[in-house]
């Protein structure tokens, strides 16, 4: 009953929602010294910064800083994300990547899109799937975190009934993908714990700010080490 009202207001905000930039500077670096670590991000706008400025103060980045500090080692991180990036884009990516990009840990950020693109939750769980079989065959030993889907039911931009009806399927796509990811070695599902009713949202009221990615990169680097894994070179 909702989806008549909702698809409307989804076309309103595609033409007046606020468009912010990728975060400038490198796509590449390094933090920290020590033995090395090789960090890939890949994904959407939250891989490629959008909303935090520059690259350093980015989720990707942030989290390279704390893996850095709590191992004692240097990161080398590479991001390859797009502003609207869907799973689909990713896998693209991931078939466009150097055959020797190396990875030791695999962040990803996929979803959000597929949400607001109205992705199926056949064609989704298909995708995943497909997705884990590439990064497997690609990184056998890398470690690989799947950032949850944010809670889009809280988001401060989309009015309702659309901010529901966004909400209900984010939940729907994570619950599926986590399911996935829980059943492969070596890989997590972190659930995304940024809502705006505790931290601070960009202008757009769609993308967390750099100090909420501070934040967030601190949560995934905890929930990542408290399994004290070892990182094989991959």
């Amino acid at each position: 009953m909702l989806l008549p009202f909702s698809g409307a207001q989804g076309l309103w905000l595609r033409r007046t929602a606020i468009r912010l930039p990728e975060a400038s500077g490198p796509g590449s670096g390094v933090c920290g010294e020590g033995e090395p670590l090789h960090l890939l991000a890949l994904g959407d706008s939250i891989i490629a910064g959008v909303g935090t400025g520059t690259r350093e103060r980015s989720l990707p980045v942030q989290f390279a800083l704390a893996l850095a500090a709590n191992r004692g080692c240097s990161v080398h991180w590479c991001t390859e994300g797009a502003n609207g990036a869907d799973i689909s884009d990713l896998l693209c990516t991931l078939d466009k990547l150097h055959p020797e990009q190396r990875a030791n840990v695999i962040l990803i950020s996929i979803g959000v899109n597929d949400v607001t693109g109205l992705r199926s939750l056949r064609r989704w769980r298909f995708l995943v799937e497909q997705l884990v079989l590439v990064l497997r065959a690609k990184w056998p030993r890398a470690q690989v975190i799947f950032a949850g889907l944010p809670p889009m039911g809280v988001f401060p931009l989309p009015p309702q009934p659309l901010r529901f009806t966004l909400g209900q399927r984010a939940a729907a796509l994570d619950a599926i993908a986590a399911g996935i990811i829980a059943r492969q070695p070596g890989m997590r599902h972190i659930p995304t714990v940024i809502n705006p009713l505790e931290q601070e949202f960009c202008e757009d009221g769609f993308h967390p700010s750099a100090e909420s990615c501070n934040y967030w990169a601190l949560v995934l680097a905890q929930r990542f080490e408290a399994d004290n894994l070892e990182l094989p070179g991959s």
